[in-house]
């Protein structure tokens, strides 16, 4: 599924052929199209206000959107990418060390969350009969992000096949920055092409 919007047709289609995941902030024609790709993708509305969450086969991540750009380079359309900066959430585990990003914690229904061993325990506590008291079958683990940036790049991305990129180097540059990079990045690519 694609939501790609250029001003030259033959751009669209050479787009057209890459996938990618997108989360959608935002409303309109394009926002409708790309929130119905967002939905079959596994990205939807979170219980938490101004949050969204997206899930993966192993996980779920809720965060809350600040700016959702693409950056689209004419002639190496197979470096575009998708770059996803998101707005505080307040941690809910209490004393947490103030240098993480996220926090893992058991959702036991939407919205209602408690400590992350409750879920490797398997069960809440007991009844007064001593009975265990199990965890409803709504309960997940999700990942709840603090701060932060996500890149989104093709599946077939140079960048995406180059495991060293998954160090995070995204958020340890502002949008900017990170654009330069790629585009350092494009010329070596082309060079040793």
């Amino acid at each position: 599924m694609n939501i790609i919007s250029t001003q030259n047709k033959g751009e669209t289609e050479k787009v057209k052929q890459y996938q990618y995941g997108v989360i959608v902030v935002g409303a309109g024609h394009a926002g409708c199209e790309a929130a119905l790709a967002a939905a079959r993708m596994g990205a939807k509305s979170s219980s938490e206000k101004g949050c969204i969450e997206f899930s993966t086969p192993n996980s779920v991540r809720i965060v809350k959107p600040k700016v959702l750009e693409f950056n689209y380079f004419p002639n190496n359309v197979d470096w575009a990418y998708f770059r996803l900066e998101t707005d505080g959430l307040k941690p809910i585990t209490p004393n947490i060390n103030p240098s993480f990003i996220n926090e893992k914690v058991t959702e036991l229904e939407s919205g209602h969350y408690v400590d992350r061993e409750i879920w490797k325990k398997g069960y809440l506590g007991y009844n007064e009969k001593g009975n265990r008291i199990l965890l409803p079958k709504s309960a997940r683990i999700v990942s709840r992000y603090f701060r932060g940036s996500f890149v989104i790049f093709s599946k077939s991305s140079p960048y995406n096949k180059n495991h060293v990129t998954y160090d995070a180097r995204h958020d340890k540059m502002n949008s900017k920055k990170f654009r330069q990079y790629i585009e350092k990045c494009i010329i070596k690519y082309n060079e040793e092409s």
